[in-house]
């Protein structure tokens, strides 16, 4: 047979099969034997099926698509995984090969209809602006019909490929769908040929950039004089009255949450508890490097010590808040890349606050499974308070966000109105459930413990600045 026969008679077969594809997705009868079944079928149908994919998920994502080389080989796999799967399913019914080949030959028949499906939808998807904002949308009525259509059409497949056996068809189309949500949630959603640039890509390529261009050494060297600086603005408690100080502590820089949250719990504490020359921040961020000390345990344990020798042990408070990310091996995360900065440990923040002196202790720590802090800090004389408890997660974090939520709640909404200290930080607590309750996200449980000393010190400390910032002068009377 001469080349041109054999091309002719190829072009043929594959207009047959393909037509054959539009009968059987149109419910028209058709059977196998309609098909023409070889191994340039199966070849020339995967091409076709593998063009259309590239070319719609190419049309989909326009404007400006970007093409993802990693889609080929993931391709490739899955196409491998429903091979396998149909010749298992074809060894049970003892006729492996023409159930396979006829599968595999009416499935890419009916592929380009598939797949135009499925492109309208990410199309639709891509181009819509929050799409699928109601469970009754337009665009989710169309998903649904479409893959009950989907799996309508599979079904059919298989039965026309097992001769008209409905038990075999319905165990096939079933094995598929469950190896289909397995490969998800092992391998990840199914990687599109073409992908939108993501505009916070290029914010992120910029705000690394920054990092990069950093003198880190030059920074780490100037730490001793900016610390001394603003330790020098720290003033020793005054004679016969209880003062609370405080630290503000952000670790990670990457994310603005933790600086801005910081910045208004200093500025809110020292207009309404009076802590003006009492507190001081250190913090990870891009934008205070060159004039607030670095959040690290070394700046830490020198401002610990620093107040230590400040404040009067026995009637001053000092209030931490430490505000990150959390482990669940209970590290608090301490970040600024390309510094390379130790994470805190419990333990090695009890040894700091020991080694200060300081009695009086009310430590905040906002982050994930921040509760795995309680055990080796808890005294008679502290209160620990924590976004989350030992095995949760706490919410808020991220650049976009002004507060976490544990942060929201303590400072934002219940401090500025509540000299009791501890009834604030119980109220953040339901505050918080509910705010999670209502968002149907799961709960992070902030946790609070209470020493038994501290608690009558914190009730005395509450009414005696309220008394004196309110009536004494020392603020500007809205904060009462």
């Amino acid at each position: 047979m001469s080349t041109a026969v054999t091309m002719r008679k190829f072009l043929k077969d594959t207009q047959i099969n393909l037509w054959m594809g539009l009968r059987l997705i149109s419910f028209r009868p058709c059977g196998s034997p309609s098909f023409v079944i070889n191994g340039d079928q199966i070849a020339v149908l995967m091409l076709i099926d593998l063009a259309l994919t590239i070319a719609i998920s190419y049309l989909s994502t326009l404007p400006e698509p970007l093409f993802n080389t990693y889609a080929l080989p993931d391709y490739f796999f899955r196409q491998l995984i429903s091979w396998l799967l149909i010749f298992i399913i074809a060894k049970f019914w003892k006729k492996s090969w023409p159930f396979l080949a006829t599968g595999i030959v009416i499935l890419n028949t009916t592929a380009p209809v598939l797949d135009l499906i499925i492109g309208i939808n990410k199309y639709v998807q891509n181009h819509t602006s929050n799409p699928t904002a109601s469970p009754y949308s337009a665009l989710n009525l169309f998903i649904v019909l479409a893959y009950l259509y989907l799996y309508v059409i599979l079904w059919r497949v298989f039965y026309i490929a097992s001769n008209h056996q409905k038990a075999l068809a319905s165990v096939a189309l079933l094995t598929l769908i469950f190896s289909g949500g397995l490969q998800t949630r092992v391998f990840g959603e199914t990687t599109d040929f073409w992908y939108h640039p993501d505009p916070e890509d290029n914010e992120d390529d910029d705000r690394w950039a920054e990092y990069r261009k950093m003198d880190a050494e030059q920074l780490m060297y100037r730490q001793p004089d900016i610390l001394s600086a603003a330790l020098q603005t720290l003033t020793p408690q005054r004679k016969h009255l209880s003062e609370l100080f405080f630290i503000g502590f952000a670790g990670y820089a990457s994310e603005d949450v933790f600086s801005k949250e910081v910045a208004f719990a200093k500025n809110m504490l020292d207009t309404r508890f009076g802590t003006q020359g009492h507190s001081i921040n250190l913090v990870n961020h891009l934008h205070t490097r060159d004039n607030i000390p670095l959040a690290n345990a070394t700046n830490l344990a020198a401002t610990l010590k620093r107040i230590g020798s400040i404040m009067d042990k026995d009637e001053d408070v000092l209030m931490l808040y430490m505000t990150s990310h959390g482990s669940r091996d209970h590290r608090f995360a301490v970040s600024f890349w390309p510094l390379a900065l130790n994470d805190i440990t419990p333990e090695k923040l009890r040894a700091m606050l020991d080694n200060a002196g300081i009695k009086w202790r009310v430590i905040i720590v906002s982050a994930c499974y921040s509760g795995g802090f309680i055990k080796a800090l808890e005294s008679d004389d502290t209160l620990i308070a924590t976004a989350a408890a030992a095995d949760k997660t706490s919410f808020g974090c991220g650049t976009a966000s002004e507060f976490t939520y544990f942060g929201e709640a303590v400072f934002k909404d219940l401090l500025p109105h509540d000299y009791a200290i501890i009834a604030a930080l119980k109220k953040a607590q339901i505050t918080i459930s509910e705010r999670e309750k209502r968002e149907g996200i799961e709960a992070s449980l902030p946790q609070l413990f209470v020493g038994k000393a501290i608690e009558g010190k914190l009730e005395s400390l509450g009414k005696e600045i309220g008394a004196r910032v309110c009536g004494g002068g020392e603020s500007d009377k809205t904060t009462c």
